[in-house]
């Protein structure tokens, strides 16, 4: 691992069915992990909910973390988001198929198709949560199309819910539901949303404790997160 964990902080400053078969092969992957790991609430998001409590509190990130975002940030070849602060018990989610999926790595993953090329993915859970993570090679204007990735089709709309500042970035937060955005893996999340230097990304959790107490997670995520350069742009 060239440098280790010395990435640089951009923090703040201002054949047609070959390729849509990987693309649909790394959507189902991530959204069946998103049930399989009880990412289930069963209904939409309601703004009066009561929030419940949460048992996802933040913990220093492990050392592996941070090297796992250099090597992803090697691959990709621009800067990846990277948490310095994670859900106690973090794990990265289960393989799906041939899919191997990880908190944080090249979309492109063994088994998961060449659709995803260029991109960050990282999909992981706790007992109670699950979260993602992505980075898209190009700026996208569209909260919808970073919701889906390269699965995003004209019907996926998400719903805006606030604007906020978090390390220098503008982001906006929106709600993800199923009806619009089949097959996503942020489907009933509520997520992040910023672009810098030309890529987008997104994070954020499921909505299991409310919708309040789920952006106050993102937000809590948020704040520690750095965007880690390749090494040979150090």
């Amino acid at each position: 691992m060239r440098k280790g964990g010395g990435g640089r902080d951009f923090r703040s400053d201002d054949a047609r069915k070959n390729e849509i078969v990987p693309i649909l092969v790394l959507a189902v992957a991530l959204a069946v992990a998103l049930v399989s790991g009880g990412c289930s609430d069963g209904g939409e998001v309601s703004l009066t909910e009561p929030p419940k409590p949460t048992t996802s509190l933040l913990v220093q990130a492990p050392p592996e973390l941070r090297v796992k975002c250099q090597a992803t940030a090697d691959e990709v070849g621009y800067p990846v988001p990277c948490p310095t602060r994670v859900p106690d018990g973090l794990t990265a989610t289960r393989a799906i198929g041939r899919c191997e999926l990880d908190i944080i790595g090249p979309g492109a993953g063994e088994g998961c198709g060449n659709a995803w090329r260029g991109w960050v993915i990282g999909s992981s859970e706790t007992n109670d949560q699950h979260l993602v993570i992505v980075a898209s090679p190009r700026p996208l204007r569209s909260e919808a199309k970073v919701a889906n990735g390269p699965a995003w089709y004209p019907g996926a709309r998400v719903r805006p819910l606030h604007s906020l500042a978090i390390n220098g970035w503008r982001m906006r937060a929106v709600y993800v539901p199923v009806k619009t955005n089949a097959g996503s893996a942020f489907m009933r999340h509520v997520v992040l949303i910023w672009t810098v230097r030309g890529h987008t990304y997104g994070i954020g959790f499921h909505k299991v404790h409310g919708l309040g107490a789920t952006l106050d997670l993102d937000a809590a995520l948020a704040r520690g997160v750095r965007l880690i350069a390749p090494a040979e742009s150090q």
